[in-house]
């Protein structure tokens, strides 16, 4: 690395962790940000950077001002300063990663776990396989999880719902299958539930109407049946609600919902 950190330097670990992160998810054929093809040789590196836009400049509600990266990967400049990331200004700790539709592939790897400031993951649109690691349950800080329209398969690890700062989780269209665990009921501020496509069974947990906040939960084209819990139905009177399943008589995977009366549609 031409950047020489320092094993002793506290930002040592996070600089590694995003070089994993890198080569874990096929780094150098990304579509944008790759590495330059010689780290030493600066035109090398400034053609690299012309072709990194993208940007982790995503909606925050809380507002924190971060260091937002717009240069190739693995260049001798400080990982915050790498697209798709940002980092908080005062610490320089990672506090994003936003990748969508830029050609991610491989595994999700489990260093992320080490990012203890990290608030924000996005990692979309792309091809990524293997499960989510449990070890994501310690990130703490975590506000959004979003992991759509990629390969991702088998469950939810039950570690995830001890994220008590989730508001955002986003796993739609994937291949993810099993039950939904009734701790999903733990979080404390979710309100935006994402599940629909994929191959969960078994019913709904009523431990979802613990959720006060939530104001959209989709369900539909999954294998679940039984009927919407009735403590779910309050979302419909929420702000801008949505609340979906496989509700349409005939439906091969049927849950009772009425329209009406409790989910928002019935979607395909």
């Amino acid at each position: 690395d031409e950047y020489f950190v320092c094993p002793q330097n506290p930002k040592f670990v996070q600089r590694y962790v995003m070089a994993v992160f890198y080569f874990s998810t096929g780094g150098g054929t990304w579509d944008e940000c790759n590495a330059p093809k010689n780290y030493s040789d600066p035109a090398a590196i400034a053609l690299a950077n012309s072709g990194c836009t993208v940007l982790a400049d995503g909606f925050d509600a809380f507002h924190f001002n971060t260091t937002i990266g717009t240069d190739s990967w693995l260049t001798p400049v400080n990982e915050c300063d790498w697209g798709g990331l940002a980092c908080l200004n005062e610490t320089l700790c990672m506090d994003r990663i936003e990748f969508e539709k830029n050609g991610l592939s491989g595994t999700l790897p489990i260093e992320l776990q080490n990012l203890n400031d990290l608030r924000y993951m996005y990692i979309e649109q792309g091809t990524t396989y293997g499960t989510i690691p449990s070890e994501y349950g310690t990130l703490s800080q975590l506000v959004a999880l979003d992991l759509d329209f990629n390969n991702l398969t088998s469950t939810i690890p039950p570690e995830i719902f001890d994220l008590k700062c989730l508001v955002h989780l986003d796993l739609n269209n994937n291949m993810l299958n099993g039950t939904i665990a009734t701790e999903i009921g733990q979080f404390k501020f979710l309100q935006f539930l994402q599940l629909h496509v994929n191959s969960f069974s078994g019913t709904i947990p009523d431990t979802l109407g613990n959720l006060k906040y939530l104001r959209i939960a989709e369900f539909h084209l999954n294998e679940l049946t039984g009927s919407m819990p009735l403590s779910m139905c309050a979302i419909s009177n929420r702000h801008d609600p949505s609340l979906t399943a496989d509700c349409d008589i005939g439906d091969a995977f049927y849950v009772n919902c009425s329209v009406h009366d409790c989910c928002t549609s019935c979607p395909f």
